[in-house]
């Protein structure tokens, strides 16, 4: 009877683990993070460019880098939203779409944006773009941060990969975003 109940026991075990193991399973959100991520870097694919010409073309200036700027912001803050609103993932690294590739995505993004406006301090056209910076910044780190919370330590291989980037984020005023991205080695100016 004592062989019974313990074996009786250890089937109600196993099914308690297997369970949370299931659990666990579904929590794998990985393609609704990235559907978010492909849209912000998406956004990212248009503003940078369309920054870039407007300098290659002589044409930049306080309204025209304002309106990509207003385009860049609200990306952020819709990645932001959208990510808080996804459940935590229990992430995947053989499933596709795998953290890693969500997280290459993601410092695409973030590189677009460097890229894109490393050289409007130089042009010297847009005199306000400190003020600019100084309200995209909080919002980039916003989004940095929730990515980071909805697919746990995601952040670290952005990191990495945006090592070159982090330069420009400290000359440019991006402390924020800079701190949430937390890159592996501090850039040197």
């Amino acid at each position: 009877m004592l062989a019974l109940y313990r074996l009786f026991t250890l089937a109600l075990a196993s099914v308690a683990c297997a369970r949370t193991l299931d659990v666990r399973q579904v929590t794998n959100t990985n393609a609704a993070i990235n559907a978010i991520v492909d849209r912000l870097d998406e956004t990212m694919r248009h503003a940078g460019p369309a920054i870039l010409t407007l300098m290659a073309n002589h044409k930049l200036s306080p309204t025209t880098l304002g309106t990509q700027m207003d385009s860049i912001g609200a990306a952020f803050r819709r990645t932001t939203t959208a990510l808080a609103a996804t459940p935590v993932s229990g992430g995947s690294t053989t499933v596709m779409p795998t953290n890693d590739e969500i997280a290459v995505t993601y410092s695409d993004a973030m590189q677009l944006v460097s890229a894109s406006l490393s050289g409007i301090i130089r042009n010297g056209r847009v005199p306000n773009f400190p003020t600019m910076v100084a309200t995209l910044d909080p919002i980039m780190a916003a989004a940095a941060t929730q990515f980071n919370k909805t697919l746990p330590n995601s952040i670290s291989l952005v990191a990495i990969m945006l090592r070159d980037a982090g330069q420009f984020l400290l000359a440019e005023g991006f402390n924020q975003t800079f701190a949430a991205i937390k890159p592996t080695t501090a850039p040197t100016t």
